[in-house]
This record gives structure tokens, C-alpha cells and sequence, in this order.
């Protein structure tokens, strides 16, 4: 036997891999000169170390992961760089990497049922990566699809479904496939698109399939390994971390940061991109899976932050509310997505840092996030829903989520949480190792919870009830229109037309219009309208309009112009409230 050490023995000797780890997560938040020092010696002897163990391998990962997104210096991120390159080798190296599906490391696979669209969007770019996750269904889970294959086919195939009491789901798509496509996904969407079926129905029939899909990431620049976004400026972290504002309103008012406004080209690029960060992570978002490729954002605050806000498309927007997705990026690493749906000056704000990256400088991005949407949205008032809080879900429990957005300085809807905080808080400011029970979290996770830029209006943030404006377009049709939803449509549009004097309308695209009819019920359900004045009347027409413009974010503003209609609207809401008498 030869003397020679093989590779792999020699990467056995070099270290323990537990002991490196262990010290690299030590010196994770530290940024000096000789905790550079340290780390850069750590990942040298990281990169001659096997590491057999899948847990300990999806911790070195999760490591180097932060430190690409937080890195000393170039050769700190040099070597990270070629150690997350190499990541894919050291997966293939375990005895069962399979331990590791679902994490959307490099070498490993995601299982997960996509919508269709989704679906679509990923084919067009990792062909031959994604099939039907046949190995882990049996003949109960594809038993949906096949019932509903038949509505899919050439009339005669029929037969073939009707007659055969052997055939599967699987044979046909395998059978149906033509050489020019990739897998049986691929033929299923082939065969839904082509079947003239309207998208809604297609959506449908994917989702009453229930299709577990597995995406294959071997090598794929999807994973979360390899996956790197964004031009801006890289920020080497050579001085301690940004703390959280003392003054969150004083930092949002500071002077703000450029909103940019992307080509449709590299607009379809970040679309791509938040869609594949979230699918990697077994994620979805309604309003980023339909993100508008020509309605993307970017906001660059410094520190190797880039914030990208995406519209929605206009088929999908919401009905008075306008909604925008975020991507959330540190040194070219996706870090986080967030949502932001406005409705007059108030935000709807969601935000999910990934875990991987929440000890790094999350406040100072949060409160970039938020001073994006006040300067450039016009939004006054920020509300985090109960469940961002951990209501129904343990994730921000665990995450701390209620301190720290009371921290910020947000404050419970409900008088009675609000009051149960300050009790809990006061205890914390007493106890400094005070530390707040899961039961507690979860009693204070109980409500909304919101921020006024204005100190002097925090005693409630006065929301306008979207469900209660549904409900007055409800009554209106039961009482006007005999519960007939296509005479509304009709005569709606046609009678505001006369009042706004909308003389134009033929001349507006199919989306403009689209967004008139929706709009219109509700319109058409505001009192006295026709006593309204003319500048009043021009400019809650061009607020219709907007609703189907390429660029939603012009309906926020021009809605923010019209104090008029969101008043008129909260007195339309007090008047239709719900079955909880209070929506």
C-alpha cells in the first residue's frame, strides 16, 4: 500500500471539522483586524477538512453563507467565494446527502408543489432539472392528476382514459412527450397550455392535480450556495455591526435614497431572481410569482444593501390595494423578501430576513425598507400583522419578532395587548435578564401591531376595512342590481363614464379598462358623487385609470392626492361592516 496519503485522508488529518466550526461561528460578529486574521486561518484549514456529517455540513454552509454576505475583506471573500464553488463536491462526498433535500443547497433537491406559473417560470430556464416527484407518490397522490388529464387531451384520447384500467398518469406523459421536451412536467404544462382553456381554469386543473415537483440543484446557480444577485458596490465589514436606530421616525425622515426605475430587461432578471431565492427555500408569494417584470424598482442604501420592490401585473392586482414584493440583498447575497401592500398612506408591511442572516445588520435594512415606502410610496402608517408577530405560527416566536418591532417603536392595535406589553417591558427594563416566556410571546403575539410617522396619532392607526368596502359592493348589487354581477359590471362603468365625464375610455388599453371594471362597483357605490367638483371628478378618474397603467405605484400616489376619497370610502366602510360587525 502506498505511503501517499490519498486526498480525502488528507483532508481528515488537517482538522476537526467541529472545533473549526465552532470557533468560526465565535468570531461570526466580530469584525476587527485580528478576528480577520483568525477567520481567514479558520477557512484554510476548513478547506482541507472533510466533513462527513450532513448536520455539520448545513452548518458550515449556513456560516459561510453569512460571511459572503458580511465579509471582512476581499480575501475573506475570495475563499468563501471558492469554498460555497466547492460545496457541491463535499454534498457529493456524504454517505446519504439526502438528509439535506429541502435545505436548496447545491447538490441537493427541493420537493415541493409549485403553482403553475411558478412552474412555467422555472421551466424556461432549468429544462430537464424539474420533473413530477414520481418516487415519492403512489397511486393515491397521482390519482387527482390523472382525473384530470381528460380535459387536457385530443377528444379520441379519451378512449384511452375511458378504456384502459392499467393506465397511470405517469405512462401517458411519458407516452405524450415528444423528443423535443425535457421531462413529464414539462409535457403536463405543454398539455395545459395548448389545451384553449382559459389561465384561471389551467391554474385550476394544476392545483387539483396536486403535483409534488422536485427541482434537481445539482451545480444550479438557483441554490442558495451559488446564488448571487445585484451590481452595487461591495461593503466589507471592517467595523462592528449597525445597531438598531435610537429614532426610527429621525432615520426615516433623513434624506432619502434614490428610487430607481429598472429597464424591462433587467427588470425581468430580478423577477427571475426573488422568484428562484424564494423556490429554492420551498416559498411562494402570490405577488412576486406575478411580479411585473416592467414595474421593478431598486433601492441602494449603502452598506452592500439593495432593496427591489416589484409590481404586481395588472390582471393580478388586488382590488383597491396596491401590492409590491421585495427582495432584500447584501453584497450581491439574497438575505430576505418582504411585501408591501399600500391602501392610501398606510402599508401593509411583511418582512422575512432568512435566518441564516438575522444576526447581521437587519434593523438598519428594515428601516431602509420602510423609509423606501414613506418617501417614495407616501405611506405615513406601517402595520405588521398578528402573524408576522408569531400568531398561528411559531417561526417569529422564536425569532423575537414582537421585541423587536416594539423596539422600533410599534405598538399593539389591541389596548389590551398594548397594555400587557407595556406591563412585560417595564419588567424587561427592571430585569435586564428578564427573559419573556413562549407563552407570553405567544399572548402578546395576539395583534397588529402599527408605527406612525406622526408621534401624535399612536393611539390607533385609524385602518380604512377593505372587507367592508366587499361588503358594500355586495349589498349594492343585492339591492340595486337583484344580485346580477355582470349588469353592475356593465352598468357601473357605463354611468361613471357620464358623471366623471371619462370621454375616452375606447381609447384605453384592454388593462385600463380591466381595471375600470373592477373598480367600478365600488365606485359606483360612493354617495353623491355626481355633487362632487370637477377637479375632484377629474382626479378620481385618473386614479381608475391608474389601477391599469404599466406602474401601480402612480395609482398610491395619485391616490394619496384625493383626501376626499378615502374619506367618503371610510364613511362607505363604517356603513357595511361584517359579519364580526367589524372587519
Amino acid at each position: 500500500m502506498s505511503t501517499t496519503k490519498s486526498r480525502a485522508q488528507r483532508k481528515n488529518s488537517v482538522g476537526n471539522p467541529g472545533r473549526i466550526l465552532t470557533r468560526l461561528e465565535s468570531l461570526r460578529l466580530r469584525f476587527d483586524t485580528a478576528s480577520a486574521a483568525e477567520k481567514l486561518r479558520l477557512l484554510r484549514c476548513l478547506h482541507r477538512t472533510a466533513i462527513p456529517s450532513a448536520e455539520r455540513l448545513q452548518t458550515c454552509h449556513e456560516l459561510l453563507c453569512f460571511l459572503r454576505a458580511y465579509p471582512d475583506n476581499r480575501r475573506i471573500l475570495n475563499i468563501v467565494e471558492r469554498e460555497l464553488r466547492l460545496f457541491g463536491g463535499r454534498v457529493q462526498a456524504l454517505i446519504d446527502s439526502t438528509k439535506l433535500t429541502d435545505t436548496g443547497i447545491t447538490g441537493t433537491a427541493v420537493e415541493h408543489p409549485f403553482s403553475l406559473e411558478l412552474v412555467r417560470l422555472l421551466l424556461q430556464y432549468y429544462r430537464g432539472a424539474l420533473e413530477i416527484d414520481w418516487a415519492n407518490s403512489d397511486e393515491d397522490d397521482t390519482g387527482n392528476l390523472l382525473g384530470v388529464l381528460p380535459l387536457m387531451v385530443a377528444w379520441q384520447e379519451n378512449d384511452i382514459f375511458d378504456n384502459d384500467d392499467n393506465l397511470t398518469a405517469q405512462s401517458f406523459l411519458r407516452r405524450a412527450r415528444p423528443k423535443s421536451l425535457h421531462s413529464d412536467l414539462e409535457t403536463l404544462v405543454t398539455l395545459l397550455s395548448s389545451a384553449d382553456l382559459p389561465p384561471e381554469i389551467q391554474r385550476h386543473l394544476f392545483e387539483q392535480a396536486e403535483i409534488q415537483t422536485r427541482w434537481d440543484l445539482r451545480d444550479s446557480p438557483a441554490s442558495r450556495t451559488l446564488a448571487r444577485t445585484g451590481s452595487g458596490p461591495l461593503f466589507f465589514q471592517n467595523e462592528p455591526l449597525r445597531p438598531r436606530s435610537k429614532d426610527l421616525r429621525a432615520e426615516i425622515l433623513t434624506r432619502p435614497t434614490p428610487l430607481r426605475h429598472l429597464s424591462g430587461r433587467d427588470g425581468l432578471t430580478a423577477v427571475r431572481r426573488i422568484n428562484e431565492v424564494l423556490a429554492v427555500r420551498s416559498r411562494e408569494l402570490f405577488c412576486v410569482t406575478h411580479a411585473n417584470p416592467e414595474e421593478v424598482y431598486l433601492v441602494e442604501p449603502g452598506r452592500g444593501v439593495q432593496i427591489y420592490l416589484f409590481g404586481s401585473k395588472p390582471e393580478v392586482r388586488l382590488p383597491l390595494e396596491a401590492n409590491f414584493g421585495a427582495m432584500l440583498v447584501r453584497n450581491g447575497m439574497p438575505i430576505g423578501y418582504g411585501v408591501g401592500a399600500c391602501l392610501f398612506d398606510r402599508v401593509e408591511i411583511a418582512i422575512n430576513v432568512f435566518p441564516t442572516f438575522r444576526a447581521g445588520e437587519s434593523p438598519f435594512i428594515i428601516e431602509q425598507f420602510f423609509k423606501a415606502f414613506y418617501h417614495h410610496f407616501g405611506s405615513r402608517v406601517f402595520v405588521v400583522r398578528s402573524r408576522q408577530m408569531g400568531d398561528g405560527d411559531d417561526e417569529p416566536i422564536l425569532a423575537g419578532s414582537f421585541w423587536f418591532y416594539y423596539k422600533l417603536g410599534f405598538r399593539a392595535v389591541r389596548p389590551q395587548i398594548r397594555q400587557l406589553a407595556e406591563r412585560e417591558y417595564r419588567r424587561i427594563v427592571q430585569n435586564p435578564s428578564h427573559r419573556s416566556s413562549i407563552a407570553m410571546l405567544r399572548r402578546l403575539s395576539r395583534s397588529d401591531v402599527f408605527f406612525h410617522i406622526d408621534p401624535n396619532q399612536m393611539d390607533s392607526p385609524d385602518e380604512l376595512s377593505v372587507a367592508n368596502l366587499g361588503y358594500a359592493v355586495t349589498d349594492l348589487i343585492a339591492r340595486r342590481y337583484r344580485g346580477d354581477r355582470t349588469a353592475v359590471w356593465y352598468y357601473s362603468t357605463r354611468s361613471l363614464a357620464q358623471t366623471l365625464n371619462l370621454t375616452n375610455v375606447p381609447m384605453w388599453t384592454d388593462a385600463e379598462r380591466n381595471g375600470f371594471m373592477r373598480l367600478g362597483p365600488l365606485v359606483a357605490a360612493l354617495p353623491a358623487l355626481e355633487r362632487w367638483s370637477r377637479e375632484e371628478k377629474e382626479a378620481l378618474g385618473r386614479i381608475i385609470r391608474a389601477k391599469g397603467k404599466p406602474l401601480e405605484r402612480q395609482f398610491v400616489l395619485q391616490c394619496n392626492r384625493h383626501p376626499k376619497l378615502k374619506l367618503v370610502l371610510a364613511k362607505l366602510a363604517a356603513k357595511h361592516k361584517g359579519e364580526a360587525g367589524n372587519s
